[in-house]
Protein backbone atom coordinates (compact mmCIF):
# COMPACT_ATOMS: atom_id res chain seq x y z
CA UNK A 1 0.00 0.00 0.00
CA UNK A 2 1.61 3.17 -1.04
CA UNK A 3 1.79 5.88 2.20
CA UNK A 4 -0.22 8.65 0.73
CA UNK A 5 -3.07 5.96 0.61
CA UNK A 6 -2.12 5.13 4.48
CA UNK A 7 -1.71 8.81 5.66
CA UNK A 8 -4.85 10.30 3.71
CA UNK A 9 -7.68 7.74 3.65
CA UNK A 10 -7.10 4.94 6.56
CA UNK A 11 -4.92 6.19 9.32
CA UNK A 12 -8.57 9.03 8.95
CA UNK A 13 -10.96 6.39 8.53
CA UNK A 14 -9.35 4.47 11.74
CA UNK A 15 -9.45 7.61 13.70
CA UNK A 16 -12.87 8.20 13.06
CA UNK A 17 -13.94 4.95 14.10
CA UNK A 18 -12.00 5.01 17.28
CA UNK A 19 -13.20 8.42 18.15
CA UNK A 20 -16.76 6.79 17.53
CA UNK A 21 -16.51 4.42 19.43
CA UNK A 22 -15.15 6.22 22.06
CA UNK A 23 -18.25 8.29 22.20
CA UNK A 24 -20.27 5.26 22.38
CA UNK A 25 -18.49 3.74 25.52
CA UNK A 26 -18.79 7.17 26.66
CA UNK A 27 -22.41 7.66 26.56
CA UNK A 28 -22.74 3.91 27.86
CA UNK A 29 -21.19 4.70 31.19
CA UNK A 30 -21.87 8.28 31.53
CA UNK A 31 -18.52 9.06 34.12
CA UNK A 32 -16.31 11.66 34.57
CA UNK A 33 -13.09 9.95 33.20
CA UNK A 34 -14.63 8.22 29.96
CA UNK A 35 -16.73 11.81 28.82
CA UNK A 36 -13.10 13.81 29.28
CA UNK A 37 -12.02 13.25 25.70
CA UNK A 38 -15.36 12.72 24.48
CA UNK A 39 -16.74 16.06 24.47
CA UNK A 40 -13.64 17.20 23.46
CA UNK A 41 -13.89 15.52 20.12
CA UNK A 42 -17.33 15.81 19.82
CA UNK A 43 -16.89 19.48 19.50
CA UNK A 44 -13.67 19.68 17.43
CA UNK A 45 -15.07 16.46 15.50
CA UNK A 46 -17.01 18.08 12.37
CA UNK A 47 -13.71 20.07 11.16
CA UNK A 48 -11.72 17.02 11.63
CA UNK A 49 -14.32 14.66 10.12
CA UNK A 50 -14.62 17.24 6.98
CA UNK A 51 -10.65 17.18 6.41
CA UNK A 52 -10.96 13.50 6.92
CA UNK A 53 -13.81 13.09 3.91
CA UNK A 54 -11.79 15.83 2.38
CA UNK A 55 -8.53 13.86 2.30
CA UNK A 56 -10.79 10.66 1.72
CA UNK A 57 -11.81 11.90 -1.49
CA UNK A 58 -9.02 13.11 -3.09
CA UNK A 59 -7.48 9.96 -2.78
CA UNK A 60 -10.17 8.35 -3.87
CA UNK A 61 -10.36 10.69 -6.89
CA UNK A 62 -6.45 9.58 -7.28
CA UNK A 63 -7.23 5.99 -7.37
CA UNK A 64 -9.48 6.55 -10.36
CA UNK A 65 -7.17 8.51 -12.57
CA UNK A 66 -4.37 6.16 -12.08
CA UNK A 67 -7.04 3.09 -13.25
CA UNK A 68 -8.10 4.87 -15.98
CA UNK A 69 -4.48 5.60 -17.27
CA UNK A 70 -3.67 1.70 -16.82
CA UNK A 71 -1.17 2.00 -13.74
CA UNK A 72 -0.94 -1.04 -11.81
CA UNK A 73 -3.97 -1.39 -9.06
CA UNK A 74 -2.07 -0.31 -5.85
CA UNK A 75 -2.63 -3.13 -2.66
CA UNK A 76 -5.12 -2.60 -0.54
CA UNK A 77 -4.56 -1.73 3.23
CA UNK A 78 -4.09 -5.08 5.86
CA UNK A 79 -6.83 -6.02 7.61
CA UNK A 80 -4.11 -6.01 10.79
CA UNK A 81 -4.35 -2.18 10.65
CA UNK A 82 -8.10 -2.81 12.04
CA UNK A 83 -6.33 -3.18 16.07
CA UNK A 84 -5.27 0.53 15.70
CA UNK A 85 -8.22 1.96 17.16
CA UNK A 86 -8.34 -0.71 19.95
CA UNK A 87 -4.90 0.50 20.78
CA UNK A 88 -5.28 3.83 20.58
CA UNK A 89 -8.31 3.25 22.74
CA UNK A 90 -5.71 1.19 25.44
CA UNK A 91 -3.61 4.41 25.35
CA UNK A 92 -6.78 7.06 25.71
CA UNK A 93 -8.15 5.57 28.83
CA UNK A 94 -4.73 5.20 30.69
CA UNK A 95 -4.47 8.77 29.50
CA UNK A 96 -7.35 9.88 30.58
CA UNK A 97 -6.85 8.14 33.88
CA UNK A 98 -3.93 9.60 34.32
CA UNK A 99 -5.28 13.52 33.93
CA UNK A 100 -8.23 12.48 36.15
CA UNK A 101 -6.24 10.58 39.11
CA UNK A 102 -2.78 11.56 38.42
CA UNK A 103 -1.60 8.36 38.69
CA UNK A 104 -1.04 5.66 35.71
CA UNK A 105 -2.67 2.71 36.74
CA UNK A 106 -1.57 -0.64 35.04
CA UNK A 107 -5.59 -2.19 35.87
CA UNK A 108 -7.04 -0.27 34.05
CA UNK A 109 -7.01 -2.12 30.84
CA UNK A 110 -9.06 -4.96 32.73
CA UNK A 111 -12.05 -2.81 34.02
CA UNK A 112 -15.27 -3.99 32.31
CA UNK A 113 -15.56 -0.54 30.66
CA UNK A 114 -12.70 -0.41 29.46
CA UNK A 115 -12.36 -3.96 27.90
CA UNK A 116 -16.19 -3.57 25.92
CA UNK A 117 -14.52 -0.86 24.43
CA UNK A 118 -11.74 -2.53 23.50
CA UNK A 119 -14.17 -5.05 21.80
CA UNK A 120 -16.43 -2.45 20.35
CA UNK A 121 -13.15 -0.65 18.91
CA UNK A 122 -11.81 -3.81 17.09
CA UNK A 123 -15.32 -3.95 15.59
CA UNK A 124 -15.11 0.09 13.99
CA UNK A 125 -11.96 -0.93 13.13
CA UNK A 126 -13.20 -3.50 11.22
CA UNK A 127 -15.88 -1.52 9.42
CA UNK A 128 -13.42 1.02 8.99
CA UNK A 129 -10.99 -0.99 7.13
CA UNK A 130 -13.71 -2.86 5.07
CA UNK A 131 -15.25 0.54 3.69
CA UNK A 132 -11.62 1.61 2.98
CA UNK A 133 -10.84 -1.51 0.52
CA UNK A 134 -14.61 -1.37 -0.64
CA UNK A 135 -14.08 2.08 -1.88
CA UNK A 136 -10.53 1.39 -2.80
CA UNK A 137 -11.69 -1.53 -5.25
CA UNK A 138 -14.89 0.70 -6.25
CA UNK A 139 -12.67 3.67 -7.44
CA UNK A 140 -10.26 1.10 -9.34
CA UNK A 141 -13.24 -0.45 -11.06
CA UNK A 142 -14.61 2.81 -11.90
CA UNK A 143 -11.22 4.62 -13.51
CA UNK A 144 -11.26 1.05 -15.40
CA UNK A 145 -14.82 1.25 -16.67
CA UNK A 146 -13.79 5.15 -17.88
CA UNK A 147 -11.31 3.80 -19.70
CA UNK A 148 -13.35 0.67 -21.20
CA UNK A 149 -10.87 -1.61 -19.95
CA UNK A 150 -13.24 -2.94 -17.08
CA UNK A 151 -14.13 -6.61 -16.32
CA UNK A 152 -16.30 -7.80 -19.02
CA UNK A 153 -20.22 -7.01 -17.21
CA UNK A 154 -21.35 -10.62 -16.31
CA UNK A 155 -25.07 -11.00 -17.97
CA UNK A 156 -27.90 -13.37 -17.71
CA UNK A 157 -27.80 -17.10 -19.13
CA UNK A 158 -27.07 -17.58 -22.57
CA UNK A 159 -30.50 -18.58 -23.07
CA UNK A 160 -31.74 -15.60 -22.49
CA UNK A 161 -29.26 -13.80 -24.88
CA UNK A 162 -30.54 -11.82 -28.23
CA UNK A 163 -28.24 -12.25 -31.35
CA UNK A 164 -28.54 -9.60 -33.97
CA UNK A 165 -30.58 -11.49 -37.24
CA UNK A 166 -28.28 -11.93 -39.64
CA UNK A 167 -29.02 -12.77 -43.42
CA UNK A 168 -27.42 -16.38 -44.84
CA UNK A 169 -26.51 -18.30 -47.07
CA UNK A 170 -29.76 -20.01 -48.11
CA UNK A 171 -29.27 -23.71 -46.87
CA UNK A 172 -29.83 -26.66 -49.66
CA UNK A 173 -32.19 -29.49 -48.29
CA UNK A 174 -30.48 -32.85 -47.67
CA UNK A 175 -32.27 -34.24 -50.84
CA UNK A 176 -31.44 -31.90 -53.62
CA UNK A 177 -27.03 -32.18 -52.14
CA UNK A 178 -24.80 -34.80 -53.15
CA UNK A 179 -24.70 -36.03 -50.03
CA UNK A 180 -28.51 -37.39 -50.40
CA UNK A 181 -27.48 -40.77 -52.58
CA UNK A 182 -30.23 -42.48 -53.54
CA UNK A 183 -33.79 -40.65 -53.15
CA UNK A 184 -36.66 -42.02 -53.64
CA UNK A 185 -38.99 -42.60 -56.80
CA UNK A 186 -40.51 -39.35 -57.74
CA UNK A 187 -44.31 -39.73 -58.47
CA UNK A 188 -44.97 -39.67 -62.05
Amino acid sequence: MRARTLWCLTLPALLVAETVGHAIVARIFEDERHGLLSRTLEAYGPPLLAAAVLLAGTILWRRILASFRAEEPQPLPAWRLAALPAAGFLVQEHVERLVLDQRLAWMTAFEPAVLLGVALQLSCGLVAIWLVRALLRAAEQLGSTLAHRGAPVARGPRLLRLRPLEPSAPRLPVLASQQAGRAPPAAA
